[in-house]
């Protein structure tokens, strides 16, 4: 990902906040852009006094917020219906995918918070949230959190490392793989945790 962000990073240090906005608002819809990594080399600069933190660090969470609801909204109202269309009905009537959202629907607030941290996560999260149709108060909150926490940690490690910004990168890098797989093993365990609640009915 990191040719990525060399190819991103000179348009944002081109067009500054504007661009930070867009790229980021776009990358918590659909683009697989690493916000993480982009926030902390923009961070870096503004401890160099290119940008100015504070600004920076509102303008990323304001576009998150607002790119992770539209793709909720979006997964919410139209998600079933793109997917049938696809040749999923049968899979989305079914009773085990019916108790999934329901599980997903009562207890949503670490899955939608923690994967704040992974832009792949966040994304795949908020479609199921959408689809499920998980209260609308409990994703924002959640949603709320989690990116007001991601952004500050990740726009803090850019600020405090400034030139080292790249070595910090290639180690959060590394959190996020781990991070991706101990997502992967939760979900894993909660799938398995919601199918033998339904074998027992």
């Amino acid at each position: 990902m990191n040719f990525l962000i060399q190819i991103i990073l000179p348009y944002i240090l081109l067009y500054k906040y504007l661009a930070l906005f867009v790229i980021t608002f776009l990358s918590s819809i659909f683009l697989p852009v690493p916000a993480g990594s982009l926030l902390i080399a923009t961070s870096a600069f503004a401890s160099q006094g290119y940008f100015s933190f504070f600004p920076l660090v509102l303008i990323v969470i304001l576009a998150n917020v607002l790119g992770d609801n539209i793709c909720y909204w979006l997964a919410r109202l139209y998600g079933t219906k793109i997917l049938s269309f696809f040749g999923f009905r049968k899979i989305l009537k079914s009773p085990k995918t019916e108790m999934v959202e329901k599980r997903i629907r009562e207890k949503p607030g670490f899955i939608i918070f923690i994967s704040r941290f992974d832009v792949i996560t966040s994304l795949i999260v908020n479609l199921i949230a959408g689809i499920s149709k998980v209260s609308v108060k409990k994703f924002m909150l959640f949603e709320a959190i989690g990116v007001i926490i991601e952004t500050c940690f990740y726009a803090g490690l850019g600020y405090l490392f400034g030139d080292s910004w790249q070595a910090i990168n290639n180690l959060i890098g590394n959190f996020s793989i781990i991070l991706f797989l101990a997502l992967a093993l939760l979900l894993f365990l909660f799938w398995k945790r919601v199918l033998r609640g339904f074998r027992k009915r």
